[in-house]
């Protein structure tokens, strides 16, 4: 028994099948590329730059609690209107760095705070010192 060879078929899809497998893959990378605004990442400065006004920051370190709100600020602003995918990157490292300010304000504060605390104690350590000396000198 002989074999006989398949006929050849065309196994390419239609000029039609082609038109829409390329329209669907078309769509697909544009619906992909396309991002959204990194909501994340901004709720995560606004919650900092928050954490910063209660921490006082605007007395201790003021500067840094600026630049965060400049930065969120440009960061909400760069994404506002159709955002291209770069500016969704550079909307997400300014909410980054805006996060790092408030941060870093934050800490500051803290410090500022703790050294105004010290200074007090140190004040109030050397008034009761000099208040024994005085005691300790009429006893005598």
């Amino acid at each position: 028994m002989k074999i006989k060879p398949i006929p050849d078929r065309k196994t390419s899809a239609s000029p039609v099948g082609k038109a829409l497998i390329v329209c669907c893959m078309l769509a697909s990378v544009g619906c992909a590329s396309v991002s959204r605004a990194p909501s994340d990442a901004f709720q995560a400065a606004d919650i900092a730059i928050t954490n910063a006004d209660k921490e006082q920051a605007s007395d201790f370190a003021p500067n840094e609690l600026n630049s965060a709100r400049s930065k969120i600020a440009a960061a909400k602003a760069a994404v506002e209107k159709n955002p291209r995918e770069d500016d969704i990157v550079r909307a997400r490292r300014l909410a980054e760095q805006a996060q790092g300010d408030a941060e870093f304000a934050s800490a500051r504060a803290r410090d500022g705070r703790a050294q105004s605390v010290n200074a007090e104690l140190k004040k109030n350590n050397d008034t009761l010192r000099q208040e024994l000396q005085r005691n300790s000198g009429d006893g005598q």
